[in-house]
């Protein structure tokens, strides 16, 4: 299945891409920083004949169409702009899939919008007091340094650099080169991308993943954290101490797999979503009851 065309939707940041295929019960997927929607592109010839699959291109450093000057690019802000595209495409309750920074922002949307939340998918992502974790520290110097925004994408344009422990070496085993150099070009294409970017990443910490931690802890909504289990940027521990302290989630270990799971073992993680959304109780509700709500 080709890789669907992009769509836009207005949000509170201004309009975003997004890419929409499939029917059924709503999947919405939630892509890393400095990345963009084609983070997601092995899921839909996986899942798309089961469930509507939804992929957001957030302002986080790869996207074409820059936030307004004025935009909330904090993570409860980037969370708000899917809440306003859920709306946009006038669904109901969605389930979330998030990857590394994308998780987080899957965890601040389920602690603060819980009313569009069905369920959530949680993939080896930042968590606690790693937001980002140590191997990634350098995120919070680089909206300090001059240009170090744009110095970062002509990083991700060196190959040789690829491999290196704090940019790809530990976050997978596929290197994905194709969207490496587009989310790279996204990047050095326009200043005002460059900004955006700057903008998210002054907005990590651990306060925001803490915060959201312990509101989860008091949580309803099924959380499936299915982490790879070689990772060693997100380390094991911190989904065991999730799964301890949030009394809805389960963890399933994928094996062979580092941080970027639906690059390492996308059909591993499709299976487990289709038997997530198979006991789902919302899935079978809107099957049965509700049927225009299965959007």
């Amino acid at each position: 299945m080709s890789w669907p065309e992009a769509q836009t939707a207005a949000t509170h940041l201004g309009d975003i891409e997004y890419r929409d295929v499939g029917e059924g019960p709503a999947l919405v997927f939630l892509h890393l920083v400095l990345a963009e929607a084609s983070h997601w592109d092995k899921m839909p010839a996986l899942l798309s004949d089961r469930y509507r699959c939804i992929f957001p291109t957030l302002p986080m450093g790869a996207h074409r169409l820059p936030a307004r000057s004025d935009a909330d690019l904090s993570v409860d802000g980037l969370a708000r702009a899917v809440v306003d595209l859920i709306k946009a495409l006038q669904l109901d309750r969605v389930t979330i899939v998030g990857n590394d920074s994308g998780g987080a922002i899957s965890q601040v949307l389920a602690a603060n919008h819980p009313e569009v939340v069905a369920g959530v998918v949680l993939t080896n992502c930042d968590m606690y007091d790693d937001f980002p974790p140590k191997l990634f520290s350098y995120f919070n110097l680089l909206p300090h340094i001059p240009g170090g925004m744009k110095l970062a994408g002509h990083a991700l344009k060196i190959r040789a650099f690829w491999g290196l422990p704090f940019v790809f070496g530990r976050l997978t085993n596929v290197v994905d080169a194709v969207k490496i150099d587009r989310w790279a070009d996204a990047l050095l294409a326009d200043a005002r991308i460059r900004v955006d970017a700057q903008k998210v990443l002054s907005g990590f910490g651990a306060e925001v993943t803490n915060r959201a931690a312990r509101a989860l802890r008091e949580t309803n909504i099924p959380i499936l954290v299915a982490w790879g289990e070689d990772d060693r940027a997100f380390k094991p521990a911190l989904a065991e101490r999730f799964v301890d302290e949030v009394p809805t989630a389960e963890l399933i270990w994928i094996s062979n797999c580092k941080t970027l799971v639906c690059w390492d073992q996308p059909e591993k993680l499709a299976a487990l979503i289709i038997e997530f959304m198979q006991k789902a109780p919302w899935v079978k509700d809107s099957e049965t009851t509700a049927p225009e709500q299965a959007t």
